[in-house]
């Protein structure tokens, strides 16, 4: 056998708890080649280095897989429950990263259905399977193949099932035998603007074209470097990332009041982290193998210990969480990250100048000694706080 139908790959699919199953042609994506060019010569991919590689890379499949013929295009819903309030104290996480890593999980799925076509065909298949793991253009292979189309906020989004969902691709040396071509979703955002206008950054230049520097979910997971004032106030009380711009899309209100969990149970918030995390329990990590004890097997990981102790410091001083200002004056003095005591530093600040004369006192102690730091970030940021804030000054 040399070739497979859509029907009954759907039926294989289902064998291994994928129902969302569609088949886009392996032809490069010429027209989001050239969108893709534009959005890397303006710069809107901020420090995401592997945004920059070769368009042709992250449009052609035949980069990825010689020999490929078909693409296969699946997706996997995550958790599609209202965010609860935020716990004093903690900081939201986005809700894909509730659950477990889904790069582990949806390549599994996909490596199981693999086999099953392998067995129901009766020869091996030269494939390569892809979870989030390559910067392939995912979104515009799931329109080409029929599954949904692409939002105002440059999501992928599916008719009924909203956007909280992953996608997943295996790329074959298989034909599918279509009854016809796959076609875009008919679907479209119409007039609605609700995402462009609800971001609270303003990171959309324009329908579909997104400033990463400008992105919540970008500044707490991809920005690797300190965050300027602006991007503090702009994180709010996100620790991981953000959902705010898919929570306001009407494609999402219907899944969202049906409380949906997640398709595969390693995805819901049992299985991970859930929708908030501890900042005390982050602050007072003080290693990467006490973060990796912590968070390993969920997409938390991405960010880094630094990374999500800068967060942290920042949230706790954007939430108010006052009981948490003598361990960010510790944090500030002792955590082995510049990064982290620089943003410490502030936090301790910000809050000490909120509480009172004891603790502005506690913190101008605080700053002499950070005026004496190592690290050159960490003496700058002492510099700018007592220009900014007069109590310092």
């Amino acid at each position: 056998m040399t070739s497979l139908t859509l029907n009954q790959l759907k039926i294989l699919a289902a064998q291994v708890g994928l129902s969302l199953v569609s088949v886009a042609s392996a032809d490069a994506l010429a027209e989001e080649r050239a969108h893709l060019e534009t959005w890397q010569e303006q710069g809107w991919a901020a420090e995401m280095k592997f945004m920059e590689r070769p368009s042709e890379l992250l449009t052609t499949p035949a980069q990825l897989l010689p020999s490929v013929k078909s693409v296969v295009v699946v997706a996997v819903s995550y958790e599609r429950t209202p965010r609860p309030d935020l716990i004093p104290g903690h900081g939201r996480i986005a809700r894909y990263a509730w659950g477990k890593d889904y790069h582990k999980v949806l390549r599994r799925r996909l490596e199981l259905l693999l086999d099953v076509v392998q067995s129901h065909m009766g020869h091996p298949i030269e494939y390569r399977v892809f979870a989030d793991s390559v910067p392939l253009l995912e979104r515009a292979l799931a329109r080409r193949s029929g599954l949904g189309f692409i939002g105002k906020n440059t999501m992928a989004i599916i008719p009924k099932e909203g956007s909280f969902f992953f996608l997943g691709e295996l790329l074959w040396n298989l034909d599918i035998e279509l009854s016809s071509e796959p076609s875009s979703s008919p679907a479209s955002c119409g007039s609605c603007s609700n995402c462009l206008a609800g971001c609270p950054t303003g990171a959309f230049v324009k329908e579909r074209v997104l400033d990463a520097g400008r992105c919540i979910s970008y500044l707490t997971i991809e920005k690797r470097s300190a965050l300027s004032y602006q991007e503090r106030e702009w994180i709010g009380e996100w620790l991981f990332g953000c959902d705010i711009c898919q929570e306001v899309c009407p494609f999402n209100i219907v899944p969202l009041k049906k409380r949906l969990t997640a398709q595969v149970p390693e995805l819901g918030r049992d299985s991970g982290v859930g929708p908030t995390v501890s900042l005390e329990r982050v602050l007072c990590m003080r290693s990467d193998d006490e973060y990796r004890d912590h968070f390993q097997g969920t997409a938390v990981m991405r960010a880094k210990r630094s990374g999500l102790a800068r967060n942290a410091a920042v949230v706790a001083a954007n939430t108010h969480a006052e009981d948490l200002f003598p361990l960010l004056k510790e944090v500030a003095k002792g955590d082995p990250s510049p990064l982290v005591r620089q943003h410490s530093v502030w936090a301790s600040a910000v809050m000490a100048s909120r509480m009172g004369e004891g603790a502005v006192a506690e913190v101008q102690t605080l700053l002499d000694r950070a005026a004496r730091d190592s690290d050159y970030a960490v003496r700058e940021e002492v510099v700018t706080l007592r220009t900014q804030l007069r109590k310092f000054a």
